[in-house]
């Protein structure tokens, strides 16, 4: 059965005109190359939007790999859907999920920003389950952005 908690529901599906779809291995590198399969974006986002892209895909696939408890060998997807107006991204593995909850360490102190940062920057998210977690995240494109 499919469960989802989200803050939206996502708009991507028909006008979806390019998608990035690549698998990496778990481990210390996966983060890297998630960030690199999305090189081919670079010239179609505004530079700003293409950094908090970078950023909460790098926060996405460290968290499947640090949290998910999955083992080595397994794979973290990554795939994404640009839209004329709408940026689609979904993190997915193999592990147990999660229910997303608020941040309860202090504000200085490291870690846990990565779901705090999906809700910050992104304009939709949540967690889809069922035969793998998925973790995504939506950007209104048309939406102006200030540094």
């Amino acid at each position: 059965m499919d469960t989802q908690t989200h803050t939206g529901a996502p708009r991507s599906g028909p006008g979806t005109t390019n998608r990035i779809r690549a698998e990496f291995e778990t481990g210390p590198a996966a983060a890297a190359w998630a960030r690199h399969a999305l090189l081919p974006l670079d010239e179609r986002l505004e530079p700003i939007v293409m950094e908090d892209v970078k950023l909460l895909v790098s926060e996405l696939v460290t968290n499947s790999v640090r949290h998910a408890r999955m083992p080595q060998c397994d794979h973290v997807e990554l795939y994404v859907a640009l839209a004329e107006d709408t940026l689609h991204v979904q993190v997915a593995d193999t592990g147990p999920g999660f229910e997303p909850r608020d941040r309860e360490a202090e504000m200085t102190k490291p870690g846990g920003w990565g779901l705090f940062l999906v809700e910050k920057l992104s304009d939709r998210w949540g967690v889809a389950r069922n035969s793998l977690t998925r973790v995504w995240f939506e950007i209104d494109l048309s939406r102006p952005r200030t540094i």
